[in-house]
């Protein structure tokens, strides 16, 4: 295992995931507002539960950076083509099929999915992209002995 890439993968793409849920929600917020505390089953906003929620795009991005150095080998084409790759992969295994569960057996508003798969379309190719610029192309990602 590559330490340092995978290091820095995780907190860069913890980063770019709460960055671009901000902008994301942020937009869908336009389009379509629904007030996410006002869904059934969602804990208070003062509940210290609910500071939980925040650590989603770390703990995501700590499990795709694992998975990404795992599979990083089978993906193909440029380094732009198998973070699109990735990210197309990572959208169809968790927006897609959560999507389907929330749509089919919940009356969510319809801002909460299209929030949802927005931020899959747009972060989850990102984040692959990301990914292979770390562990492909960055020469300060890589340490003393991997450079020889």
């Amino acid at each position: 295992m590559e330490w340092k890439k995978f290091i820095i993968s995780w907190v860069l793409g913890s980063v770019l995931l709460y960055f671009t849920l901000f902008l994301v929600s942020a937009f869908t917020m336009v389009i379509a507002p629904f007030n996410i505390f006002d869904i059934g089953g969602m804990w208070s906003a003062t509940d210290p539960v609910m500071m939980l929620y925040y650590l989603y795009p770390v703990l995501l991005s700590l499990i795709t950076t694992y998975v990404f150095s795992v599979v990083r080998g089978s993906l193909q084409g440029s380094y732009i083509e198998k973070g699109l790759m990735f990210g197309l992969l990572m959208f169809l295994l968790l927006s897609v099929t959560s999507g389907f569960i929330i749509i089919t057996t919940m009356q969510y508003p319809v801002g909460f999915s299209l929030d949802m798969v927005l931020n899959g379309l747009i972060s989850y190719p990102l984040l692959g992209i990301l990914y292979t610029i770390i562990w492909e192309r960055c020469p300060y990602c890589s340490t003393a002995r991997n450079l020889a």
